[in-house]
């Protein structure tokens, strides 16, 4: 799968303790970490942050890693599922050529205008548009009515 340069991110989840967190990654020699930077922004929990952990530091480093190598897992397979369907279903529709890096967008990142996917790919807004028509035309979108944000049709992460 060929994502381009994009960039998909999970957001922390509710009750993170993304500052500790990312002073932590910052300044890891300041917690008994060691000088090695950790990735821990939204990826550890409260407890570790705690005076006293209740469990030891390093199995509180490990199970949050695990939940995060978890997500990951679980984004790369919804991601692989969303774009397989994108190619499927725009496979024997004459479509615009940027419909399935639009597809992509949205899918990856939830709903876009057409200004903003315009912008994002480099292109006109009347070639967003016509990308727009071709993903609704193979059920993958709809136009979102009230803010006219292009959102992905189906269950998936960023709908």
């Amino acid at each position: 799968m060929l994502i381009e340069g994009r960039v998909f991110q999970r957001f922390a989840p509710r009750g993170s303790a993304w500052a500790a967190s990312l002073a932590a990654a910052m300044r890891p020699q300041l917690f008994g970490l060691g000088a090695a930077p950790l990735a821990l922004a939204g990826l550890a929990p409260r407890a570790l942050f705690r005076a006293e952990p209740e469990r030891p530091l390093p199995s509180l480093l490990a199970s949050a890693i695990g939940a995060a190598a978890g997500d990951v897992g679980a984004d790369l397979a919804a991601v692989t599922a969303m774009v397989a369907r994108g190619e499927d279903r725009l496979a024997d529709l004459y479509a615009s050529s940027q419909a399935p890096a639009m597809w992509q967008l949205i899918g990856g990142l939830g709903p876009l205008t057409r200004a903003e996917l315009a912008r994002a790919l480099g292109v006109t807004r009347r070639t967003a548009s016509q990308a727009a028509m071709a993903l609704e035309k193979a059920d993958l979108a709809t136009l979102r009515p009230g803010d006219h944000a292009l959102a992905p049709n189906g269950a998936h992460r960023g709908s």
